[in-house]
């Protein structure tokens, strides 16, 4: 089979998930880096429990032509050995504490696992190479974790080269000291160590829990560091590891471009985060500043302008910016905004777009919750036929459908202000134009 036919065959079974259009932007934006794809954490768990899904969703990427930089973990695997071996063991701020004797057992499962994923990748068809214990430069700094490293440099020198071979570098969380002593490093800051030198479009962390999940057990699709990174570091219900996480996230969303992305998801559901508007797991990014106007200077409201007809794909009508009693969100970069109005004393959301190359990227969620923010009492309409539907549909507290339009609300529980809302949103006049 030839490449090019076995690629678009792969693309037409994955479009199940999403339209192959959507497919293809997300394929030519990482095809367009050598080595700058991904770096990939694999976590200890996934390696025993999961390991299938992990190796046919790397099968695929390496399929079309993509290459990921895998970093593992081991943790519980090392857990078991050194229970086994009756060697006692604690962890310290979400580290494990590393004597000589744990370090000793730390190689030789991290070899072993490392080992593991080259193996299964090797038999169908990847060219797996691994990296052990020579790419990070490491300090000890905290005398109470023992052997635990500080990373202080790395050298990406050989990744680079793996991956201009063709081939897939797997590296284990192991580096060296000056003297070169081996010692043990956290894979999360290893990851984002490696991420940090190879400044990736996507950093991924894949386990088998597949992202945070808030006190209630339900998933958070998106966090936008610059507006939730505190409120979720207070919370007693983010235990410390997932903390530490975050905290690394934050550390390297503050370098990284801002187009990259961290996100946090199953094996299984890899290529539909990687690939798909609507993702599958925890989309972190840096986030944008999100402002609110009450008028709008001239440049603004051309920014809004053309946000809202390439979004909804018309001309915006004639003097749409005269009613003085509307409200405008524009994200700093120019690439979202909401329209509310003021005409009801509840608020009616008149607009609501997101434009075509920001989509995916966790913004409109973002412009979305900073709205809710401001007001607990919202409706809107939508066009029957419009693909956010099902967004809205999941968000909304309940929703009426009519021929053209379905209308959406959330937090009116009163009857009789419901009626009118629903009354107010029917009879408004289109204010695009699709000719």
């Amino acid at each position: 089979m030839n490449k090019s036919y076995k690629k678009d065959t792969i693309l037409k079974l994955l479009s199940g998930m999403s339209s192959e259009k959507e497919i293809r932007k997300y394929l030519n934006r990482f095809s367009s880096d050598d080595y700058r794809f991904a770096v990939i954490k694999v976590g200890g768990a996934v390696i025993q429990n999961d390991l299938d899904n992990l190796v046919s969703s790397l099968v695929f990427l390496n399929e079309v032509g993509l290459k990921p930089i895998i970093v593992h973990g081991g943790g519980p695997k090392l857990s078991e050995e050194l229970k086994r071996k009756n060697i006692s063991f604690s962890f310290k701020d979400g580290q494990r504490v590393t004597s000589k004797e744990v370090l000793d057992v730390a190689f030789k499962v991290f070899s072993g696992e490392n080992k593991k994923i080259i193996s299964a990748l090797i038999d169908n068809g990847v060219n797996a190479i691994p990296v052990i214990g020579n790419l990070f430069k490491c300090n000890i700094d905290n005398k109470e974790l023992g052997f635990v490293g500080e990373i202080k440099e790395t050298n990406s020198d050989e990744i680079k080269e793996i991956i201009n071979s063709g081939g897939i570098p797997v590296v284990a969380p192991v580096g060296h000291t000056e003297d070169k002593q081996l010692v043990n490093i956290n894979g999360d800051k290893a990851t984002l160590a490696l991420a940090q030198e190879i400044t990736p479009d996507k950093v991924i962390f894949l386990s088998e829990i597949g992202g945070i999940f808030d006190e209630t057990n339900k998933l958070i699709s998106n966090i936008n560091i610059k507006d939730d990174y505190d409120r979720l570091m207070n919370e007693d219900w983010l235990h410390s590891g997932m903390k530490l996480k975050l905290q690394q996230i934050k550390l390297l969303l503050d370098i990284l471009p801002s187009h990259s992305s961290v996100s946090i998801t199953k094996p299984l559901h890899l290529n539909r985060e990687l690939f798909t508007d609507a993702g599958f797991g925890t989309l972190v990014k840096a986030g944008h500043q999100i402002d609110k106007y009450q008028n709008l200077d001239h440049e603004q409201e051309t920014t809004i302008t053309s946000i809202l007809e390439s979004s909804f794909k018309g001309k915006l009508i004639n003097r749409y910016f005269e009613n003085n009693k509307k409200e405008f969100y524009l994200s700093s970069c120019n690439r979202a905004s909401i329209v509310i109005s003021h005409d009801q004393n509840i608020a009616y959301m008149d607009k609501f777009a997101v434009i075509n190359s920001a989509r995916g990227e966790g913004l409109g969620n973002a412009m979305w919750n900073k709205m809710l923010s401001d007001h607990k009492q919202v409706f809107w309409r939508s066009r029957t036929n419009n693909a956010i539907n099902n967004f809205y549909k999941d968000v909304c507290d309940g929703f009426q459908k009519y021929d053209e339009w379905s209308i959406f609300w959330i937090g009116i529980n009163d009857l009789n202000k419901l009626t009118k809302c629903i009354d107010y949103a029917a009879k408004q006049p289109a204010t695009i134009n699709y000719e």
